[in-house]
């Protein structure tokens, strides 16, 4: 009995040897490339050993990744054919960001974004995110944010109503008190003041004016402008000193005053007489004609600003003086001289 027992045993055994899979006890595991880029991993299972690779995530998302680890995929008789490659990439700044720009730059990295504040909308700003910009996380992860939704209040008084609602929604926040007012009303209140702080989607309360600044319906029509007719009194009447004699005529009274239709007629808003215009016309025209008579345009005179003055100036006589010299050699003789007379002197008149 005891050998048939150890037979057995011993059958039992090369049964369970050969059944137990023996691709995972013979496999080894692949090179350490924990750390490295997708590009020096890739350059050393690959091109170095030339094992297959398996990337997680499949397709590699854009931009550097990084190993955070790596298992052998396939082995024939102790030699890798294939690794599997797990990948995580860098966390990009999404701090400053409303959530829905956040959540689009981070799917674009790869990753996904989650927040503790259900209350929140897409409007609010990211305050913190974990892990910070530049740590590593496995694609596919979410980024965890913290969210900020106060902001500022604008200052919409003496604003319109079209103005107002547009500076608070560039705020992420609505005009209360208004849904049925006109776009040109004046806001003369608003609760709270601005400076102040609200939550992103929150009203700004607005009291309004009763009219608007200019109101098309209420101006009236433009016209030009009417001048009244001049009564008795603002009419100008000549002093007693200035009244025509009997024996003159109007017409013939140079200082006649001229009336509103008279300076219409003429088109001059000067107070001057019609007849006073045309003399000086006639002079103007009289003043021309000898101008172009005397050859145009005079030089100017040089001498109007220098001044004038008396001079002495000295001139010879004309008539000489002649001294008669009698010559008292061995042969006598008679000797002329005529010397001028410096002594006399002019008086002349001139600018200097």
């Amino acid at each position: 009995m005891m050998p048939v027992r150890l037979i057995a045993a011993l059958a039992l055994a090369v049964a369970a040897f050969w059944a137990t899979p023996a691709q995972a006890a013979k496999c080894p595991p692949p090179p350490n490339v924990i750390g490295q880029t997708y590009e020096q991993a890739y350059e050393t299972l690959h091109n170095h050993f030339g094992y297959g690779i398996v990337t997680v995530p499949d397709p590699v998302p854009p931009g550097t990744s990084y190993v955070s680890g790596a298992e052998t995929l396939s082995c024939i008789e102790f030699k890798i054919t294939g690794v599997r490659v797990y990948l995580e990439g860098q966390v990009p700044d999404l701090t400053g960001m409303t959530l829905t720009t956040a959540t689009t730059e981070a799917e674009k990295a790869g990753f996904g974004v989650t927040t503790g504040q259900p209350e929140a909308t897409g409007e609010w700003k990211v305050a913190e995110q974990t892990p910070a910009p530049g740590g590593r996380l496995a694609y596919g992860q979410a980024v965890s944010l913290l969210l900020d939704g106060s902001t500022e209040v604008p200052y919409l008084i003496g604003r319109t109503v079209e103005e107002a609602r547009q500076m608070a929604a560039d705020r992420g926040l609505t005009l209360g008190g208004a849904d049925d007012a006109r776009d040109d009303q004046i806001v003369e209140d608003q609760s709270p003041p601005g400076g102040g702080e609200l939550t992103i989607g929150d009203a700004i309360y607005v009291v309004l004016s009763e009219a608007s600044l200019v109101s098309p319906a209420v101006s009236p029509p433009a016209s030009p402008p009417v001048s009244p007719p001049a009564s008795p009194e603002d009419s100008p009447s000549p002093s007693p000193a200035e009244s025509p004699r009997p024996e003159e005529s109007p017409e013939e009274s140079p200082e006649a005053v001229p009336t509103e239709l008279s300076r219409k007629e003429t088109g001059s808003g000067f107070d001057v007489p019609p007849g006073l215009a045309l003399v000086a016309v006639a002079a103007a025209l009289l003043g021309l004609a000898g101008w172009k008579a005397r050859g145009g345009r005079r030089a100017p005179d040089r001498d109007q600003d220098r001044r004038r003055a008396v001079r002495l100036v000295s001139r010879a006589d004309p008539s000489p003086s002649v001294r008669i010299h009698e010559s008292r050699g061995p042969r006598p003789a008679v000797r002329l001289h005529v010397v001028p007379d410096p002594g006399r002197q002019e008086i002349r008149e001139g600018l200097s």
